[in-house]
């Protein structure tokens, strides 16, 4: 099962860095026709590390990254198929840094669940969270792309993505109290991911309320915002100083 694992991985990979090279090179049908082929290997990489772990496969990083070009299929049927919407390339992109991510972790192959992973929480809270960082790493690129004769088109899928990445992430932070309340009695703790979420949170709260400012304000945001992700899901996560307790994330 392990080099199943590796090899669905590493396929993945491949489709998806194809994918992105195709559309930057205006290939958009071979593009479409090779992001398909990534979900597709996606979906049984996703299977398989279901098998591995027997049980749903959210609860350490590797699964995570792994689940995560999952996550931006729905964003890239929304934002490319129904507003076309230039994102191709960026989504296709971004599979395939996380992927590459997975393959730098070991697979902890006999990885279970750890008993405050056991609610039904778990799963929608993570999927919440994966599509909403999914879709906020394709905004931030979008906004540190915008300049020159396209600025406005890139701003304009940097805030359709960051829009539909709202709810999600309100429906992560919202679910995740309500877990914890369940798994250690109270609603919030103030640990320093359940801050680092609920900072990212603001900035971005803090976006919409400034959507009018000028396009570098905007740019600014959306590019700080996305910063407080990665320490929020990453740095939280991995910095050997810090003590928290989602820990079993790592």
């Amino acid at each position: 099962m392990s080099a199943l694992i590796i090899i669905l991985t590493s396929a993945s990979v491949v489709a998806f860095v194809a994918a992105c090279a195709a559309f930057c090179l205006s290939g958009t049908r071979r593009g479409r026709f090779l992001l398909l082929v990534g979900w597709g290997l996606g979906s049984l990489l996703f299977i398989a590390n279901a098998v591995a772990a027997q049980a749903p496969p959210f609860g350490n990083m590797r699964h995570v990254l792994c689940f995560f070009p999952l996550a931006l299929a729905p964003a890239w049927r929304l934002l490319v198929q129904k507003r076309r919407l230039p994102l191709s390339g960026p989504i296709a992109g971004a599979a395939a840094v996380s992927l590459i991510g997975a393959l730098c972790m070991p697979l902890q192959s006999a990885w279970r669940q750890a008993p405050a992973l056991q609610s039904p929480w778990f799963v929608p809270h993570v999927v919440s969270y994966v599509i909403s960082y999914g879709l906020l790493a394709i905004s931030a690129f979008c906004a540190a792309a915008a300049f020159g004769a396209k600025r406005e088109l890139r701003l304009l899928a940097a805030d359709a993505a960051a829009r539909l990445a709202f709810p999600f992430m309100t429906f992560g932070l919202c679910s995740g109290a309500l877990w914890a309340d369940a798994a250690w009695g109270r609603y919030w703790s103030w640990d320093v991911k359940e801050v680092w979420s609920l900072i990212t949170w603001l900035v971005y709260l803090l976006y919409f309320h400034l959507v009018g400012k000028t396009s570098r304000e905007r740019r600014v945001l959306l590019i700080f915002g996305f910063v407080c992700v990665v320490i929020t899901f990453v740095v939280v996560n991995f910095a050997p100083a810090v003590d928290s307790l989602h820990s079993y994330a790592k």
